[in-house]
């Protein structure tokens, strides 16, 4: 079966005998925790909404690295899914998708339908590093995503830098401005319990950021006895090691994985027109390409012509688009395109109390920057304060 030959979602003109609607939102992203935010107090029209995930703490990416350098209790930066869920009338099914069906319109879980057959779909089930295609890789690093996981082998290592009687060996893969920041948290926090090595696979740290964010940053990973090695790339990983592209073998008590984010298997066995790298193709309304009754945002959608960083910047702003869209699909309006801003702001925490500012050329480091983050972040939070709304 050919994708444009697949079975279409009903759209509200093809209802003939239903009277509610089911919209099925698959994963609990920034998006998706967004866009159930937008309903409280504005439902949509004769629409019964369904959030299927894997989690029903979704953590909040802009917070996490300062959660891990201790600036954050866990219950702040996580939204709590069941409550929002429960705010505007929505069902919660805890479960992790692995298949989505089409012919039947219902997503699969450990390869069984869960949740109601949908007349409408979106997708936000977010990206992890991949580490399929290095030897080792699976079994022995901790990724950056899913971040139970990170969080679950950064108590281990905490454990062990504590409890043993030597500093441990921390290796950091990925030195883009997320292994930056992720490598400075946990620094900060096993500071004479570890020494960090941080291996960037290019010939500069933090690529699509200006010199002067590298030369804002470069001094504060020196200071803090970071080790940067670049141009290097991983080629296998084992027990208590890591090898270079170069031959060489670094010792690593634990190995730490923010490289280039995949999308989730499943997607692949599915009729979904997916780019070069498997994540799902969408219009500029965030629709899927040939399948107008499903949707995708956030690091899961690619859209058609503006290739965007798969970022919780992009996710989060992509929230407002769908939002609307789905609303105009219920209520029989047409669709608007997303246009995303070419330029945005990007604030690198250097877990000191300070930040670094990056805007197209500009950059700044100070702890003006991290007030002006926190105080961002905490506004985000507030939002799903469940008590206020």
């Amino acid at each position: 079966m050919r994708p444009n030959d697949g079975p279409k979602f009903v759209t509200p003109t093809a209802r003939s005998r239903r009277t509610v609607r089911h919209l099925v939102l698959v994963g609990g992203g920034h998006s998706h925790a967004l866009v159930l935010r937008r309903l409280v107090g504005r439902p949509l029209i004769d629409t019964q909404i369904t959030l299927i995930s894997d989690v029903e703490q979704a953590p909040y990416s802009g917070m996490l690295p300062g959660h891990l350098a201790g600036f954050y209790r866990r219950e702040e930066v996580h939204i709590d899914l069941r409550s929002l869920c429960h705010s505007v009338g929505a069902e919660f099914v805890h479960a992790s998708a692995d298949g989505l069906d089409l012919t039947t319109r219902r997503v699969l879980c450990d390869g069984k339908p869960r949740g109601p057959e949908a007349d409408l779909l979106s997708i936000n089930v977010g990206s992890s590093p991949r580490v399929d295609s290095v030897p080792g890789a699976a079994q022995w690093v901790i990724p950056s995503k899913p971040v139970p996981q990170l969080l679950a082998g950064w108590e281990v290592v905490k454990a062990a830098a504590f409890g043993g009687n030597r500093s441990l060996r921390i290796l950091v893969v990925g030195g883009g401005a997320g292994g930056v920041e992720l490598t400075l948290a946990l620094q900060s926090q096993l500071m004479g319990h570890a020494l960090f090595t941080l291996v960037h696979d290019g010939p500069r740290l933090l690529p699509g950021h200006n010199a002067r964010v590298l030369t804002l940053l470069s001094p504060v990973l020196s200071s803090r006895g970071v080790t940067v090695l670049l141009n290097q790339r991983v080629t296998e990983v084992q027990r208590e090691c890591a090898r270079l592209r170069s031959g060489e073998w670094v010792p690593a008590d634990f190995v730490f994985w923010i490289t280039e984010p995949s999308p989730p298997a499943w997607l692949r066995n599915t009729d979904l027109l997916l780019d070069e790298r498997g994540f799902i193709r969408v219009e500029s309304t965030l629709q899927a390409v040939r399948h107008p009754g499903v949707f995708a945002a956030g690091d899961v959608a690619t859209i058609e012509g503006s290739p965007l960083p798969k970022s919780g910047v992009f996710a989060v702003r992509m929230a407002v688009p769908l939002e609307a869209n789905l609303r105009a699909v219920c209520e029989g309006r047409a669709l608007r395109g997303y246009k995303p801003q070419r330029h945005f702001l990007s604030l690198i925490g250097t877990a000191d109390g300070r930040a670094v500012a990056s805007r197209r050329f500009l950059a700044a480091h100070s702890r003006l920057m991290w007030r002006w983050k926190d105080r961002i972040d905490r506004r985000f939070m507030r939002q799903f304060d469940i008590d206020g709304l």
